[in-house]
């Protein structure tokens, strides 16, 4: 299903990101690549309203499909993905959306099927959802004193391998909090660009235009927005390069790196540019950045994130970590930082399709990758620089595991003891050059950070 209708174009997503297809099919690529050109035929309300109806699915499918498991004759796991992403849609937008009405919801999945199946199918569709709108107390849901890993499942929308695994290493009762944490609609976070502007001048500029402005909690220069009105490319001051949106826990990276001006530094996995132009800031643009990524159109937009932040001395280069250290730059940079690709179990909050699509057999196959990225980038380290590993992960095989297994095989790397501004970050262990961000403890994205020093 494609077009303008925003409801259509929700489910759009919504199989999108079931038909799965790699790194083009996550969510935040879905909206700025592939269904660009149809959100920006919508007005701003259908917009909005595509967004909240996609977003809010994705973090109440769990119990939006033992809703329709309890009306169904059929096996929710053997319902075609397009049907039982209209089902899930008109469910949301009836038990959580204000202002849609019932029949609007019901009659307009009920089109929306007959467009790509038969008659038999809506008559299903129309039937399953009738009859839960009406009858809401035949839904019998599981409770917590006799199976409690299914009731959070079900109450929190997530896999139960996934509460499993959090409550084993967590405890079950800070796995609720995780899971309800990552449920709430976070405020958007930005860090100043002080190449261009202060702090306490981002503030005043963007308080018009917000619920509510404050100062971010742990990191320098960091603010958080809610109810912003317009949306972020429409304000001035990021037309004008006075912030880039980057959660707090993401500019910790940046400064565990701490690269100083005049420094030479490779951004490796460097994607859009966020931690890049961080480094830069911090480098008060002088120096120079290697900022290394394989895919074309990454690399063509974080440029156009340094021309926007008047940032000049980032130089884009393609290469694939995969295939070996980066050529004719062995014992080159002072700092190597790497946010290595992972799973993204730490910002669930803010991409709510990362509990569906991954796997919790991807968790070792990813770890082994990132310790071949660490491995490669490492060669490119000067004696006596600085390597920092960074991943927006809460997962052992993806953080600690990894960080052991690299020390072990490169006998001329330690621990890099923490400093200054980072010693003071959440989760820091200083002796052991570690950041690590529990999102519900430290009210940012997880994240974990690991700082080394080359000394052969």
């Amino acid at each position: 299903m494609t077009g303008t209708d925003p409801r259509r174009t929700a489910c759009s997503i919504l199989d999108a990101l079931d038909a799965g297809g790699g790194e083009s099919t996550n969510l935040d690529r879905l909206f700025s690549d592939t269904f660009y050109s149809t959100l920006l035929r919508m007005d701003r309300r259908d917009r909005n309203f595509v967004y909240a109806l996609v977003y809010g699915t994705l973090r109440t499918r769990g119990r939006l499909d033992h809703i329709i498991a309890g009306f169904s004759k059929i096996p929710v796991r053997k319902i075609e993905g397009p049907v039982l992403n209209i089902l899930r849609t008109a469910l949301y937008q009836v038990l959580y959306m204000d202002r849609v009405p019932e029949s609007a919801a019901v009659n307009t999945a009920v089109e929306n099927t007959r467009k790509i199946a038969g008659n038999h199918v809506v008559r299903f569709v129309n039937g399953l959802l009738r009859a839960a709108l009406r009858h809401p107390d035949r839904i019998q849901w599981p409770e917590k004193e006799s199976d409690p890993f299914l009731w959070l499942s079900v109450d929190q929308s997530f896999p139960a391998w996934m509460i499993r695994r959090w409550a084993g290493r967590f405890g079950f009762d800070e796995t609720v909090s995780l899971c309800r944490y990552y449920n709430e609609i976070p405020p958007l976070t930005l860090r100043t660009n002080t190449l261009r502007t202060g702090t306490d001048a981002l503030e005043a500029a963007l308080a018009p235009h917000a619920g509510r402005v404050t100062r971010g909690i742990h990191t320098p220069d960091s603010i958080r927005v809610y109810g912003l009105k317009p949306s972020v490319d429409e304000l001035e001051s990021f037309r004008e390069g006075w912030f880039h949106v980057q959660d707090e826990a993401a500019q910790m990276v940046s400064h565990v790196t701490a690269p100083l001006p005049g420094e030479t530094i490779m951004d490796a996995c460097a994607g859009r540019g966020g931690k890049t132009a961080h480094l830069a800031q911090l480098m008060n643009n002088t120096g120079g950045i290697v900022a290394v990524d394989n895919h074309l159109k990454r690399r063509e937009e974080l440029m156009q994130q340094m021309h926007r932040l008047g940032i000049t001395i980032v130089t884009p280069l393609s290469h694939d970590l995969d295939e070996g250290p980066l050529p004719g730059r062995n014992a080159f940079f002072d700092r190597v930082q790497i946010d290595a690709p992972c799973s993204a179990t730490g910002v669930i909050r803010r991409n709510p399709d990362v509990r569906w699509s991954i796997r919790e057999t991807d968790f070792a196959h990813m770890g082994k990758r990132q310790l071949r990225h660490l491995s490669n980038v490492s060669a490119s380290v000067r004696i006596g620089g600085v390597l920092v590993y960074a991943v927006c992960s809460i997962e052992p095989e993806e953080t600690t595991e990894v960080a052991d297994a690299f020390l072990k095989a490169h006998p001329g790397f330690r621990p890099k003891p923490l400093s200054g501004t980072e010693k003071r970050f959440p989760g820091a262990s200083p002796p052991e050059g570690v950041v690590r961000c529990l999102p519900h403890v430290h009210e940012t994205d997880g994240f974990y950070i690991a700082a080394f020093t080359r000394n052969a």
